[in-house]
């Protein structure tokens, strides 16, 4: 069976990693972008931005432009668990998720004040091993070529080493 646009799939978005995150969504379409699902784990972990958070199928960045559908293929599944990674959370992020298992119903838009960006800034983060595998993965998600990724990344690294 191919996934049409009528298609709902249940979605579980999950982070083994700070924050520990185990959020199922209500049936999603296959027409839901996988930038919908970050501006939803951004809501749910207190962000004002997607910035930082990615999210994985089978250990692989997805695109945010791919739809579930696309990145379902084929297969037509009903479930569907994706990996979450989040780079840089705010200590208030963090013990919002809390690491609980969350059901998200309705969520009203634009409900809540956000926290301002706190933890690691300027040398503290160019320093961390975090930032450097998190802009590998950025680059890798945008050039979709592992080897020109892997030549940029080096570049920028070098170049922060030699500065």
């Amino acid at each position: 069976p191919s996934a049409n646009n009528d298609n709902k799939i249940s979605i579980t978005l999950r982070s083994l990693k700070s924050p520990p995150l185990n959020l199922t969504l209500p049936p999603q379409s296959v027409t839901t972008s996988i930038f919908e699902l970050k501006q939803k784990i951004a809501k749910e972990i207190q962000r004002d931005s997607t910035d930082g958070i990615k999210v994985l199928y089978q250990r692989k960045p997805c695109s945010d432009a791919k739809t579930v559908g696309e990145v379902v293929g084929e297969e037509g599944a009903r479930e569907m668990e994706f990996g979450v990674m989040v780079v840089g959370l705010s200590a208030a992020g963090a013990s919002a998720a809390g690491g609980e298992d969350v059901k998200m119903g309705g969520v009203e838009e634009g409900k809540g004040e956000v926290p301002a960006a706190q933890g690691q800034s300027g040398e503290e983060v160019l320093g961390s091993a975090e930032f450097w595998d998190d802009l590998k993965g950025w680059l890798m998600q945008r050039v979709r070529d592992e080897g020109k990724a892997d030549e940029v990344w080096s570049l920028f690294k070098r170049g922060w080493d030699e500065r």
